[in-house]
């Protein structure tokens, strides 16, 4: 377990330069994630006329006041101020905290007409671990580790979890053609309301003509799903990510399902670590913050 501890968090090794940039990429990316969903839902929110069906703290907390008023752009600004605070460290524990919770609420008060969309999940995860971060561990370097390792952790277990799912509902005749072929026509269906006309693209055609096709796409799917707790070691960590981009880009093409805060997460957690190094030596803002943190963790740790 402590081996386990070590490879996902390393807490105890040199951080490189181009680990450092990941991991402040990372925080920007959470930060900026969470406002744009902010804002995004609170715009949708001031339209919606009342709560039809209410999903989880909403189930006890009346959100009626919330719906169909600016208050959720109020809502929004005030988590826009928060990612400010922390992206500043001023305050930043209590608004780290703040910042989830109001970002639930705006979560929740969109999401209530029924039909839950999953493509913020891992941006919200990666928040709370930030504001853990910010409230358990001592050091900058620490609070960057653990965001990063504990989100990895959650998202590899999250993959699993929806392979085992799936296995739970079907066995092993998940991966049939023959859903696939379903999932296409109610996509068909969507799109012809949405639109008023249909226009298949040449993957799904083919997936429709072949059954050994659809059947070998929906397997390695799962099998991807499967192999997600390789997210949680680094020798793994960028082959599964960039197999997990794959299986949402195939999502994307087949049933037009597209979760691009997922591709784009997972990209930033799966770029390999000599193209961060370049990347870190071709911005000098980047550079000057990263001498900046070593100088302070070398004088930290040999004090005069």
């Amino acid at each position: 377990m402590k081996r386990f501890i070590e490879q996902l968090f390393a807490f105890e090794r040199a951080e490189p330069r181009g680990e450092i940039l990941r991991l402040q990429l990372f925080q920007l990316f959470l930060l900026g994630g969470g406002v744009y969903f902010a804002w995004s839902w609170g715009l949708f929110i001031r339209h919606i006329p009342a709560i039809v069906a209410p999903q989880g703290i909403a189930r006890e907390l009346d959100l009626s006041w919330f719906v169909g008023s600016d208050l959720a752009l109020v809502n929004a600004a005030l988590i826009t101020l928060c990612a400010a605070s922390v992206l500043l460290r001023r305050a930043e524990r209590a608004a780290a905290t703040l910042l989830v919770l109001l970002l639930h609420v705006q979560y929740v008060a969109r999401h209530c007409l029924g039909k839950v969309a999953h493509g913020s999940q891992y941006v919200g995860l990666g928040l709370l671990m930030l504001a853990l971060a910010i409230w358990l561990m001592p050091t900058a370097s620490a609070r960057r580790r653990f965001t990063l390792g504990a989100t990895l952790l959650f998202m590899g277990a999250g993959y699993v979890c929806a392979a085992a799912s799936k296995l739970v509902a079907r066995g092993l005749s998940w991966p049939d053609g023959s859903h696939l072929w379903l999932w296409i026509g109610e996509k068909r269906i969507d799109q012809l309301s949405d639109l008023g006309q249909v226009e298949l693209n040449t993957l799904q055609r083919l997936c429709l003509e072949h059954w050994w096709l659809a059947t070998t796409f929906l397997a390695l799917g799962l099998l991807t799903e499967t192999c997600g707790f390789l997210l949680w070691f680094p020798r793994t960590r960028t082959w599964i990510a960039f197999a997990l981009v794959g299986l949402h880009l195939g999502q994307h093409w087949t049933v037009a399902i597209l979760f691009d805060t997922y591709i784009y997460q997972l990209l930033l957690l799966g770029l390999p670590p000599p193209a961060l190094d370049a990347l870190a030596r071709l911005l000098p803002a980047a550079n000057g913050s990263i001498e900046r943190t070593s100088r302070a963790r070398s004088a930290a740790a040999h004090p005069p």
